[in-house]
C-alpha cells in the first residue's frame, strides 16, 4: 500500500495521465482525450508543473493538481480506489510541508467519502447541465442585439450588480472590484473562457441601459453559457426566458445540437428555469470542500 508516489507530470507521460483523468471523472465538459491533452500542453511550464501523477510500480494510476493551498484535478483508476486515501494524504503532506494549514479541495462527488474521511467538509457544489438546442418563436416586446466590445464597461457593471448579494458570493465566486470585473468581461469577449460566440450572445437594452444579457462561449466541444443575467428590477417578467430562447434558436440555426451551463446547487430558481429548457445534469457534481487547520 505504501508503494505509491506523487511525481511531477512529464510531457512524455501526458497522454497516459489524461487518459486516467478522463476514465476517473464524469463531471467533465468533454471526454475527448485530445481536448484535455491540448489544453494541458497549451499551459505555461509553471502551470504544467502543478500537475502530479500518482504512480504505482512505474504506472500512472491517478492524477491530481496542487495549487498553493488547493488540491484539485483528482482522479484515480476505478480498479485502484484502494490507493485514493494514501494519495490524498501524500498531497496534504506536500502542502503542509510548505506551511499550508487550511486546505481547499475540488473534486467530483464520487470521491467525497475519501475526502470526508480525512476531515474535508463540503462548502458548495456545482453541476454541469446540458440540453438539446431548439428553435423558439421570436419574443414579442423584447429588443435583443449582439454585444459589442465597446460595451465591456457597461457589461461589467451590469453583471457586478446582477451578482450583488447572490448566494455564490458567500463562496467567493462573482466578487471583485470594478477593475476586476472589467478584466473578467474583457477576457470573456476575447475568448479566455472558450471561443466567444457573438453570433449567439445577446443583450437587452432599455433607454440606453443593459437590463439583460447572455454571453456564449464555445468551450471543450460545445456551446457554453458563460454568463446570463437579468437586472434586479426586471426579474420575474420573462426576460431571462427570452434570452435563453433567443440564444437556443441561434445555436440551433448554427447547427449546434447541444449546449451546456454550470450552476451552483441551491440556486433553485435558476435550476427550475433551466429544467424548463430540458437541461439535465450531465455527470457528477463538482464539490468544493475545506479542511481547516488544526
Amino acid at each position: 500500500m505504501d508503494a505509491i508516489s506523487l511525481v511531477p507530470l512529464q510531457t512524455a507521460a501526458a497522454e497516459a495521465y489524461w487518459r486516467v483523468y478522463v476514465a476517473g471523472r464524469t463531471d467533465l465538459p468533454s471526454r475527448d482525450l485530445q481536448a484535455h491533452l491540448d489544453r494541458y500542453l497549451a499551459l505555461p511550464p509553471e502551470e504544467q508543473r502543478t500537475h502530479l501523477a500518482i504512480m504505482k510500480d512505474g504506472t500512472i494510476i491517478g492524477t491530481l493538481r496542487l495549487l498553493p493551498d488547493t488540491i484539485t484535478g483528482f482522479a484515480i483508476e476505478p480498479a485502484r480506489q484502494q490507493y485514493a486515501t494514501l494519495a490524498l494524504v501524500k498531497a496534504m503532506d506536500l502542502l503542509r510541508s510548505q506551511g499550508v494549514t487550511a486546505i481547499t479541495a475540488s473534486y467530483e462527488d464520487r470521491y467525497e467519502p475519501f475526502f470526508e474521511a480525512l476531515g474535508f467538509r463540503r462548502r458548495f457544489a456545482r453541476m454541469r447541465m446540458e440540453a438539446p438546442t431548439k428553435r423558439f418563436p421570436p419574443a414579442s416586446g423584447v429588443g435583443l442585439k449582439p454585444p459589442e466590445e465597446s460595451e465591456v464597461v457597461h457589461l461589467a457593471a451590469f453583471f457586478k450588480d446582477v451578482y450583488e448579494g447572490h448566494l455564490e458570493q458567500q463562496y467567493g465566486m462573482h466578487v471583485g472590484t470594478d477593475d476586476e470585473w472589467r478584466a473578467y468581461m474583457t477576457g470573456v469577449l476575447k475568448g479566455e473562457v472558450g471561443r466567444f460566440m457573438p453570433e449567439a450572445s445577446l443583450v437587452a437594452v432599455d433607454a440606453g441601459r443593459i437590463v439583460g444579457a447572455i454571453l456564449m462561449s464555445h468551450w471543450m466541444g460545445m456551446p457554453l453559457i458563460a454568463e446570463v443575467g437579468v437586472a434586479k428590477d426586471r426579474r420575474g417578467k420573462g426576460l431571462g426566458r427570452a434570452l435563453l430562447e433567443a440564444a437556443s434558436s441561434r445555436l440551433e440555426s448554427l447547427g449546434e445540437p447541444v449546449w451546456a451551463l454550470y450552476v451552483t446547487l441551491g440556486n433553485d430558481n435558476a435550476i427550475a428555469l433551466y429544467k424548463d429548457f430540458e437541461f439535465i445534469q450531465a455527470g457528477g457534481q463538482t464539490v468544493t470542500a475545506r479542511l481547516e487547520g488544526s
